[in-house]
């Protein structure tokens, strides 16, 4: 099942190389590139060894084509937004801006999928579970 990632603003695609790309900024003002894994749950990142990003810090993740900050909040809770395309179809993609929290919501029409195991902790913030 191949998935692609695009940005929300400019559409510009983040999958390149089996890894989805990102600028990011730390709470120290540090910038640079991030690489994730594209299987949702899989939390490795590859970064250069000079950022550095410790537990539980706040970071802010941009789009490395058109630059504008992927935040997103909801019932106070930031995370980044990015959009996926599988199997034709277009999912929100939701995961925290928190360094070393767990958790990726993907979110269709008629969907909702939790990822990581700190997910539960948010999967409320709609109010409760979407039931589907």
């Amino acid at each position: 099942m191949e998935r692609h990632f695009h940005c929300p603003f400019c559409h510009g695609q983040l999958y390149i190389n089996e890894r989805i790309v990102f600028s990011v900024q730390n709470e120290q003002g540090q910038k640079g590139l991030i690489l994730l894994t594209p299987d949702l749950g899989d939390y490795r990142a590859m970064k250069h060894p000079t950022i550095k990003i410790t537990e539980g810090e706040h970071l802010d993740f941009f789009c490395p084509i058109c630059h504008k900050n992927l935040i997103v909040e909801k019932s106070d809770k930031k995370f980044t937004r990015v959009m996926m395309l599988e199997s034709g179809e277009e999912f929100e993609v939701l995961f925290s801006q928190i360094a070393g929290d767990r958790s990726t919501y993907v979110i269709g029409d008629h969907s909702f999928r939790a990822f990581g195991e700190d997910a539960d902790e948010f999967t409320n913030f709609w109010g409760e579970v979407p039931k589907y």
